[in-house]
This record gives C-alpha cells, structure tokens and sequence, in this order.
C-alpha cells in the first residue's frame, strides 16, 4: 500500500509542478507580450528601422525560449544546445557583470610616442602634437595606470544581447559618451524584447545624452566596419578607450574582440590636420586657376568603351616579374602607372598613358621633373585630385583632376559651383592613402569594368625589395637609396597567391581601402584582376600574369585615350571665384566657442569628457550639407587628433582627480591653438606647399 501511496503522490507532486509551470508560462507570456508591445513602441520612436524589421518577425526552427523553476526566461543557445543561462540567470548575469568591471577589456591606447615626433615641415600640427605628447608622458612616468571602468568612460562596445539582463546593470555602472550594442543573432534580440525593458533602457540612455548604436545580425566583418565607419563619421575619440563587454562566450565575438583590439590603429589613420587642410584649400584654389578637367561622376562612358582592359601599375616589388607581360600587351590596353612606378616603367622602354600622382606636397612636381624628362611627359597624361601642388600640372600637356573626398579645398569648390551653377561635381571614394587606391578609384569611377592590378603589393616578401629595382628606389647598382615610409611595426597577411607577406598599417590600410573601394562597385559588371604577388586583396581574382587572355577590342587605344578625355572629363568652373568663400569671421567665431566650452570650470574626469564631447559635436554641427562645411573640415583632422589623445591622457592614468593637472595643462596646448588658428587661417590660406626631399641619393652608382 505505501508503495502505491508514495507513486501516487510523485503523480501529484509531477502534476503541481507542470500545473505551476504551465501557471508561470502563461503569467509570462501575459507580462512577455506586453513589454514586447511597449519595447516596439520605444523602437519606433528610437529606432524605427528595427521596430519595421522585428514587428513581424519570425524566428528559425532553432529558436527555443524555455522558463526556469523561479519564472525567468531562458534560451537554447544556438551553438552549444544547451541552456543560455543557468537556473538564476540574474544572479548569474550580476557575477559576470562585477567580474568584467573588476577586470575590465579596456582599449587604452598608447601616445607615448607623440611627444617624440620630428617636425620636418614646420607644421603648426606637429609642435601642437609634441607639446601634448609631452604632458601625456608626464602623466605616464607619474601615476599609475587607470584599470578601472570609470562612472563614466567614452565609449562602451558591448558584444552580445541574449535576453538583455546585463544592460540595465551596465548602464547603472557606468555611462558612455558612444555606446556600441552588436547581437549577431537576430533570433536572440527578438527573444529581449519579450524579457528585457528596452524602452526604461532605451530612455536612460537618451536622458544620458549618450551616441547608441545598435547591431542586429551583422557579420563579423559588418560589425567592424560598423565601427570604422563611425570612426570615420563622428571621430576615432568614439572609438579609442573603450570597455569592451562580451556577454556569452561566441568564437566570432572573440575573434571580433581581436580583430579591432589589434587594428585600432586603422581608425586613426587617414585624418589631416590643420595645415594639410589650409594646404588643401591654397592647391584647390591654385589647381581651379589653371582651368583643368575635372573627372565627372559614373556612367560617362559607352559600353564598349568600359569593356577596354586597364592595366594599374604600382611600384611593389612584384612588378619586376610582371614588367615583360606589361611589355608585350602595352598597345593592347591602357597603362596607368601610379607615382614612382612610372620610373621602373620608363626604365625598361614602356610610356604609360596615364601618370598618378597623389601626394599633395611640392616634392610630387620636383620628383617629376627630376626622374621623368620633359620629353617622357609630353607624351603621357597626368591624373591628380585637386588638393595636389598646383605646379605639377604645368609639367603635362593634359591633366584630369579629381575631387577628393572630406578636403576643405573640396567642399570649397563644390560650394562655389553650386552657387553659381546649381551643380556638384561628386568626389571619388577610396582614394588613399596610397597612389595605387588613386588609380583604382580614378578608372572604376571612370566605369571600366576590365581592370588588372600589378605591383599593388601593398607589402613586401624581402624586406630588401620592397619597390621595383627599375624605379627611383635604387640606383644603377640596384642598390636601395630610399626605404619606404612605415607607420608602424610589421606583421604578416595571406598573400595573393598564397605565401605570407609582410606589411604595416599604411600599406594594410591601402589594401583595405581597395577592398572598401571593390565592394562599393559589387553591383556593377566591374571584375579586378589581382596580378600583383603581394597581399591578398578581397574582392580581386587572383591571376597571374602568364595566365592572361585579352580579347581583341575593335577600338584602338588611342582611341579610347580621347574618349576618357572627352567623355569622362569636363572643364572646370570659369571665373569661379573660391576666394569670396573663405569666410574668415565666422571661422573665428567657431574658434571662440569651441575656447568658451573648453574653459568652463571642470574639476572631474566627467566634467573634462563632457566639454571634449561638447566641443567637438559643436564643431560637428557644421559638417553636414551646410554652407561653411570647408570651415569645419579646416578644423576637423587637428580637432580628432588632439582630442584622441587628451581623451586617452584623461582616462588612462591615475583617478578621477589626481589627472585634472595633467590633462589641463594639456588641455592648454589645445586652446591655446584656437586662439591662434583664425590669423593663422587669415595669414596662410593662399601659401602653396615649399616640402620637398632630397634627390642626389639616387645619382650615386
């Protein structure tokens, strides 16, 4: 009988327990389906892109909610199969959270460095540099490193929502100027949004007056370009010292996690500064004078004009290899040769149609007319953006100028047409920082759907061929009289065909630029052949010069040469006069008020981020579409990297208090330099570029 019994009350025991659970499933999903309703209101009003995606949303087969014993929810995760969360989940998620503010990810850039710059150009940027460098090792060599996360920090990146019951905790923690929120899993977001309050959360961080983005679904790849693109946007300050948080364990957030920890360096590559930016105005003014052609936008050119092969030649140490593939097809196609390449090419009896220049200073004119003969020149045409040395143009019987995207100089020209002509002339993208990005932005705009790369090495196998020795690079001996610019330490990439090559950040940033560049023509017929024994280049066929099949075109080359400068050029603005726009008081006026918000009294870390953040969104107000763009682009590149570097100075050493000394006396630097900047705009507008090098190196056998 007891036997009977005790089954018989496992039954009810079994039977209260379903009856419980079915109890705390219904009053869940009662309480689940009316905070979805009030979070899609809170994304329609946020974020209104993700609340037309989620309002109708229907999750996969895998996407399993499950509610534990004490009636929170849980999921299935979709790699491991297994519950998400443990049977508490927010005690669990709490542990994690203390766990990661204890022995936070922080993305503390170094700028030890800076203070050591060399000044061969007497730039106003680099002594401004220097000085604050100065005071960043100061503080370096005298307070211990900040480990902490901070009440408040610059940026948060936040990798993984689940069901969202870490991001309340966090953001009570501590709050962020940029705010990154990226769930790969758009099944997993549309589970948070039965769970977690987004609108309350949504709300804080409004109220907080903190930058949020959100990603939901993005690859890998797509999140860090997310990234770099508001690097770009708003500024590498809302990127650089940021807390990094995964919530679950994901082999792509790590790699993620790796992937930007190890190339922060790209989103503080590419800004100008102060004098780069009045140097683009002087040259755009002096280029406009000359009356060039100026590069049209896409879809100029027939057909059978874009099927012509282009071959882009640069200087990478591959192109020794290739230059006798180059040799026998030279009629059959169309030779552009980027910078120093024209020397190797030259060197071994092939004229290139086309010559590309990019470097903006006056060594670009006086390297032309020391290594190219006037003779070579009269039978090549020229192509630069606008902001190159005016003087170079003179050296060419024909020269096609681009504008160049975010250049002071070319939103001063574009400002002025519209004016006068209601028109803008649009800029290529992606066309730096090196000349081979200038080429391939030049033809793709162009339209040309057939397009060969050689020497794009974009690094280098030996390190003691890192050009080829035809060019100016080495002299007769084949000696090396010139070593490449480096930004940074070296490291190892997939090669085009296969074995590893050496490359640097300057020379990655320009493979990933063409990579930028290729992907933004994805829905066109363009095809690029990577003929180049360099790095990998994404998006590019790889192809080796042996292996390339032309077919026969029924128009002739020179033919097609006046086509691209008949139909994809056009001539410039007559009597267009640049100069009435430079609008020199209001370029003070921003100068005061970006000086009266950085002296208003601050004692905190807090207090000092939110002037840095006031300033430059201040200064932002003036970039988009408006009428004194160009100001604010005068300003810009000087304004990320000083404010880069005083935020990071703020933040990575000592506490709250004990900086304030430190990053105010940098501080100074900073506003001492706006003070000056409007005379100094008065007073340099118009002056050209006097940098040059030093040629005789390459005279010596």
């Amino acid at each position: 009988m007891n036997s009977i019994k005790d089954s018989l009350d496992d039954i009810e025991r079994k039977l209260l327990r379903v009856q419980k659970k079915a109890e705390q499933e219904h009053e869940f999903s009662i309480e689940a389906n009316a905070r979805f309703e009030k979070n899609l209101k809170a994304f329609e009003q946020y974020f209104p892109e993700i609340q037309k995606k989620f309002i109708n949303y229907q999750p996969s087969d895998s996407f399993q909610f499950i509610i534990n014993d004490n009636g929170t929810a849980n999921i299935i995760d979709y790699d491991t199969k297994v519950p998400m969360y443990s049977d508490d989940p927010i005690t669990q998620v709490h542990e994690q959270v203390v766990q990661s503010l204890a022995e936070p990810v922080l993305s503390n850039l170094n700028f030890s460095g800076v203070e050591f710059l060399e000044n061969t150009t007497n730039f106003l940027h680099v002594d401004l540099m220097k000085a604050i460098g100065a005071q960043y090792n100061k503080a370096k060599d005298n307070l211990a490193a900040n480990k902490v996360v901070d009440k408040k920090v610059p940026s948060a990146i936040i990798f993984g929502i689940g069901l969202g019951y870490h991001l309340m905790e966090l953001a009570q923690a501590s709050t962020a100027s940029y705010l990154s929120i990226f769930e790969p899993n758009e099944d997993y977001f549309f589970a948070s949004l039965f769970c977690f309050d987004w609108a309350e959360y949504l709300n804080i961080i409004d109220e907080s007056g903190a930058y949020l983005y959100i990603g939901i679904g993005d690859s890998e790849s797509e999140i860090y370009q997310q990234l770099h693109q508001r690097a770009q946007d708003i500024g590498p300050f809302s990127i650089s010292n940021s807390f990094f948080y995964q919530h679950y364990p994901s082999k792509a957030m790590q790699r993620l996690t790796t992937e930007i920890q190890n190339n922060f360096h790209q989103f503080f590559m590419g800004w100008g500064f102060f004098d780069d930016a009045l140097m683009s105005m002087a040259h755009t003014i002096g280029v406009m004078d000359k009356s060039p052609h100026i590069l049209k936008g896409r879809n100029t050119l027939s057909k059978d004009l874009k099927e012509f092969p282009i071959f882009i030649i640069a200087n990478g140490p591959s192109l020794d290899a290739d230059i006798e593939k180059i040799k026998q097809e030279k009629d059959n196609v169309i030779l552009v040769s980027c910078n120093s390449a024209t020397t190797a090419l030259l060197a071994q009896g092939i004229t290139p149609d086309f010559h590309v220049a990019l470097e903006r200073t006056k060594a670009t004119a006086d390297f032309l007319s020391e290594f190219i003969s006037q003779e070579n020149r009269e039978q090549i045409n020229l192509l630069v953006v606008n902001v190159m040395y005016p003087g170079t143009l003179d050296l060419f019987k024909w020269s096609g100028v681009a504008l160049k995207g975010n250049e002071s100089g070319t939103t001063l020209y574009q400002m002025t047409q519209f004016i006068n002509k209601n028109e803008v002339t649009p800029t290529i993208g992606y066309c730096n920082p090196l000349v081979g990005n200038t080429g391939l932005s030049f033809f793709t705009n162009m339209g040309f759907e057939n397009i060969y790369l050689f020497g794009v090495d974009n690094g280098y196998v030996d390190k003691n061929h890192h050009h080829s020795k035809s060019s100016f690079y080495y002299n007769k001996s084949g000696k090396a009289v010139y070593e490449p610019v480096k930004m940074g330490a070296e490291f190892t990439v997939e090669g085009n065909f296969g074995k590893p090559v050496i490359t640097e950040p300057f020379l990655y940033t320009g493979k990933q630029q063409m990579e930028r560049l290729i992907d933004s023509f994805k829905h066109t017929n363009l095809t690029c052949f990577n003929c180049s024994d360099g790095a990998k280049i994404e998006g590019t066929y790889p192809l080796t010069s042996t292996d390339i099949l032309l077919s026969e075109s029924s128009l002739s080359k020179a033919a097609v040469i006046d086509k691209i400068k008949s139909d994809a050029f056009a001539p410039s603005m007559e009597n267009a006069d640049l100069k009435s726009l430079l609008d020199f008081d209001i370029f003070e006026d921003i100068c005061k008020t970006m000086v009266e918000i950085l002296t208003e009294p601050m004692d905190n870390r807090p207090q000092a981020l939110d002037s840095l953040i006031k300033q430059l969104r201040y200064l932002k107000s003036f970039k988009l579409g408006g009428r004194h763009t160009h100001l604010y682009l005068l300003l810009e590149g000087e304004a990320l990297y000083v404010n880069s570097v005083l935020i990071s100075l703020l933040y990575n050493f000592g506490d709250s208090k004990i900086i304030m000394p430190y990053f105010q006396a940098a501080l100074n630097y900073w506003v001492d330099f706006l003070r000056k900047a409007p005379d100094y705009y008065r007073d340099r507008w118009d002056l050209l570029s006097t940098y040059t090098l030093d040629f005789s190196a390459s005279k010596e056998e």
